[in-house]
């Protein structure tokens, strides 16, 4: 289930960064939203990982 979230994320934020070019309207709202998206598809398995590690001693 995580990957396809992760998937959907890094996909849609490539759409998003590769169609900011030719977005009419704000395209560097677009960009960041894309760059957001990857970024936060990068994040969450890292995060993920971590919360199923539990604590550290």
């Amino acid at each position: 289930m995580l990957f396809v979230l992760y998937l959907i994320l890094l996909l849609g934020g490539m759409y998003l960064v590769g169609s900011a070019f030719a977005a009419p309207f704000l395209p560097a709202l677009v960009f960041v939203a894309g760059v957001l998206c990857i970024s936060l598809a990068v994040a969450l398995p890292i995060a993920a990982q971590r919360i199923d590690s539990g604590p550290r001693k």
